[in-house]
């Protein structure tokens, strides 16, 4: 390969452009007889002329056209991606599940902005692992085989209600029954076990998401069996409230999916905030 330095071509670049070592001297900020021992430079190596010394102008010899096409080409490209990648770090953005982003992401969000008014976050829900090396990717699930780092919480299930719910809708209990079926349940059992009480207490209604059921409970429908991290801004606001029975611990947690190394500083500042919110 010919060895050019980057610095010639854009010396090159600029003179091409302008039709004069002066005016590319003036743009580049060097003097006029630097420039011309770059392009000296750069013709020696490449063993060609690539412009016409006139008097008060030079012009491009059809080498020199036909590399100025390529510089003119190749640096246009360089400066848009360049462009683009400012404009990414300037975006976070997050796939997670509906669930999360609903109940905790979305309304927290209010407080990253005012911490950091210059970072977009742009939030992609979906119950299925998307692979994007340039996102955050925030998931639920089993977290015993997860990279200690990588996790976000360990989540405890309790019953939850609409402070205001009617005795008769007491022992109707919205579940969770989660769309990926390689998820561990939700310990319901273990709940019961706990709290010694038997499934015939409850009249169960489960939905493939747990943001459903919560609704449900604020409706004042019934209770929600739930992890802390979706209610607890809730619970916060006194929308619902926890019962008096014993919580339960889980295999279940949020966790990052992508490994932080590869981290741009803007989606760090993200993760160390939003690790915060489940402290």
């Amino acid at each position: 390969m010919t060895n050019v330095s980057m610095q010639a071509l854009k010396v090159f670049d600029a003179a091409a452009r302008h039709n004069s070592f002066k005016l590319a001297a003036d743009e580049l900020n060097l003097t006029a007889t630097n420039v011309s021992h770059h392009i000296k430079n750069l013709e020696t190596r490449l063993g060609i002329e690539l412009f016409i010394r006139k008097t008060r102008e030079v012009t491009l010899t059809t080498a020199g056209t036909d590399l100025a096409k390529a510089t003119s080409s190749g640096f246009s490209t360089i400066e848009r991606a360049l462009h683009q990648l400012v404009e990414q770090s300037k975006c976070v953005v997050v796939h997670t599940t509906s669930s999360f982003a609903a109940q905790m992401l979305i309304p927290a969000l209010r407080d990253f902005a005012k911490l950091n008014p210059d970072i977009d976050v742009s939030v992609i829900t979906g119950e299925h692992l998307v692979h994007d090396n340039q996102a955050i990717t925030i998931r639920f699930g089993d977290i015993s085989h997860i990279e200690k780092h990588q996790i976000l919480s360990i989540e405890q299930f309790n019953l939850y209600l609409n402070p205001n719910l009617d005795s008769i809708n007491q022992n109707t209990v919205f579940m969770p029954k989660w769309k990926n079926q390689s998820l561990p349940e939700a310990p319901w059992s273990a709940w019961l076990s706990q709290n010694q009480m038997n499934d015939k207490q409850y009249e169960l209604i489960t939905y493939d998401q747990e943001l459903y059921c919560i609704q449900e409970a604020i409706a004042g429908a019934g209770c929600v069996f739930a992890s802390h991290s979706l209610v607890n801004m809730l619970e916060q606001n006194g929308v619902l409230t926890c019962s008096a029975y014993q919580p339960v611990s889980s295999s279940l947690g949020y966790y990052l999916s992508s490994q932080e190394v590869r981290y741009s500083q803007q989606q760090q500042k993200f993760v160390n905030w939003l690790r915060k919110k489940f402290i």
